[in-house]
């Protein structure tokens, strides 16, 4: 985001990108980024990034040996990562509705035209896996393959859905502050590092050295990245977190974008949902269960051993979670084979059970 682009949306600038990409498209407050493939593409589909809307989606690019981005490329994948730009004023009034059928919608049809093809991959984030979810649900011809990590599921928010009318009513858009104290408040405090990520993330020695340059680095580019808190938008707020969890319509499949409903046992394509063991955000018993309310046959938990953090910066991630996670889009491996060897302490539990 340049900077008149930054202060038109009331908003800092990010870092500089680790890695070089295109703006590819854009509609309503989506930017799609398009990252192109280090070797020959492969005949695997294309693979959308859809990211969380409470922070600025670089941590899914956060440094060269630590970017879910680098890793896919260098798996021959064109790669596409949803940039949801900070809502305005005049974008109170934007729900689901405007975020999945606008917005989505309109950027996975440019990358079908665009690449050709019929179906992409889709790999949600946290609250980008609840996007990716239900937007599977709504349209599973366009899905090839789905995988989502630490999706909040059974969750609820840690206010009544009374509460989410109120903010709205009292804020309009709910400020990125209030975010941060509100939603956020068990990511960590850039004063509790590096102790905190050398647990988070598996990683013992970035506590037993954290005045080294690889811990400093980190630390730096993570404080950045906690700190980007974005506002949510009024009407996408009572949505979210008054009907989609705080009334649990997602999980019961009750959930109405539009007037179509978020059927899950539509999503009939393979489902891969990653967990993190030790993950004090999204609670793995929250998340696990998700897979057993799809219509696949072919759904699978997998139980990741870190922290949320860890599922998108560790070094277990990076050297085993996620090139496994490559292999089983681009249909090279069943689900079974990708990871049945896994060095990592990796589990699959195809019941969904936590």
């Amino acid at each position: 985001m340049t900077s008149s682009e930054a202060a038109t949306h009331g908003y800092p600038d990010d870092p500089p990108p680790t890695t070089p990409f295109e703006v590819a498209f854009e509609a309503g407050l989506l930017r799609l980024r398009h990252y192109r493939a280090k070797r020959t593409p492969s005949r695997a589909p294309p693979i959308l990034l859809v990211y969380s809307l409470l922070k600025r989606p670089f941590v899914l690019d956060l440094l060269p040996d630590r970017s879910v981005v680098r890793t896919f490329l260098r798996e021959g994948f064109s790669v596409y990562l949803t940039d949801w730009l900070p809502p305005r004023l005049e974008d109170a009034g934007r729900g689901l509705h405007d975020y999945i059928e606008s917005d989505l919608a309109q950027a996975v049809e440019w990358i079908r035209r665009r690449e050709h093809v019929e179906r992409i991959a889709l790999v949600g984030s946290c609250l980008g896996g609840f996007l990716a979810a239900a937007y599977t649900a709504l349209h599973p011809q366009h899905v090839e393959r789905l995988v989502t990590f630490a999706l909040p599921f059974h969750s609820r928010p840690p206010f009544a859905p009374a509460a989410a009318e109120y903010f709205a009513a009292v804020y309009g858009n709910i400020p990125a502050s209030w975010i941060r104290a509100g939603l956020n408040a068990r990511v960590a405090d850039p004063g509790r590092l590096p102790a905190y990520l050398a647990a988070e993330l598996g990683e013992p020695a970035l506590a037993q050295r954290a005045d080294s340059p690889e811990a400093a680095t980190l630390s730096h580019a993570l404080e950045t990245w906690f700190a980007s808190d974005v506002p949510f938008a009024g009407r996408l707020f009572l949505d979210v977190m008054g009907e989609a969890y705080g009334r649990g319509r997602f999980a019961a499949g009750e959930l109405m974008v539009g007037d179509r409903r978020v059927a899950l046992g539509e999503i009939d394509c393979p489902v891969l949902n990653v967990c993190a063991e030790r993950d004090q955000l999204v609670p793995p018993e929250e998340s696990a269960p998700f897979i057993r309310h799809v219509g696949s046959r072919d759904a699978t938990t997998l139980m990741f051993p870190c922290g949320h953090l860890g599922l998108m910066v560790s070094r277990g991630a990076h050297e085993d979670l996620w090139p496994r996670v490559g292999r089983w889009l681009s249909g090279d491996a069943p689900i079974a084979e990708a990871f049945g060897t896994s060095t990592s302490g990796a589990a699959l539990d195809p019941t969904g059970s936590a």
